[in-house]
């Protein structure tokens, strides 16, 4: 039977905790509010956070209070057992799901090593493809509108421009 094991998350320390499974927790305690007229304490119980998605690539994050700040959780995961990363360095999933936020599945690393992982595990570093691009001129070229693009390509349409304009996959005519 395994064990979770659970950190202090550092500046955080009796208030929030990271386990080696990948879970966040507000640890119970007793906190001081204040409104207009007065002051009062009240107990907050100790519970399990509930992660949201923190951005397109589905890595999940949970905010935490004083201060109040948004974090990965795999970043608190690493921070609460190996520490601050080192300069130039990220953490790192080592089978690629950013939904994984298992000690055992995380490492620091450069951001290049982040790439290469990528494609080891045969998946793409960038959502569109030189095809994509070179259909997506076409359909410029016609006229669709670079939202109507972005959503049928599953990107922003912010990207579509940067392709109209030649930020991105200009050596494509």
């Amino acid at each position: 039977m395994n064990c979770e094991i659970w950190k202090d998350i550092p500046g955080y320390e009796g208030e929030y905790q990271a386990s080696d499974q990948g879970r966040i927790k507000s640890l119970s305690r007793t906190v001081r509010s204040s409104n207009q007229s007065s002051s009062f304490d009240f107990t907050l119980k100790e519970s399990i956070l509930q992660p949201g998605k923190r951005d397109k690539c589905g890595h999940l994050s949970v905010v935490l209070h004083n201060p109040r700040k948004s974090f990965g959780v795999h970043q608190l995961v690493m921070l609460a057992f190996v520490g601050k990363p080192p300069s130039g360095c990220c953490v790192l999933h080592n089978n690629g799901n950013p939904a994984d936020n298992r000690l055992s599945n995380l490492r620091y690393d450069t951001q290049s090593e982040n790439i290469i992982d990528v494609f080891k595990q045969g998946r793409v570093w960038k959502k569109l493809s030189a095809e994509d691009a070179k259909q997506i001129k076409f359909g410029l070229h016609c006229k669709i509108t670079c939202r109507e693009l972005g959503k049928m390509y599953g990107v922003t349409h912010q990207t579509i421009s940067k392709i109209k304009n030649g930020a991105r996959f200009s050596w494509i005519k």
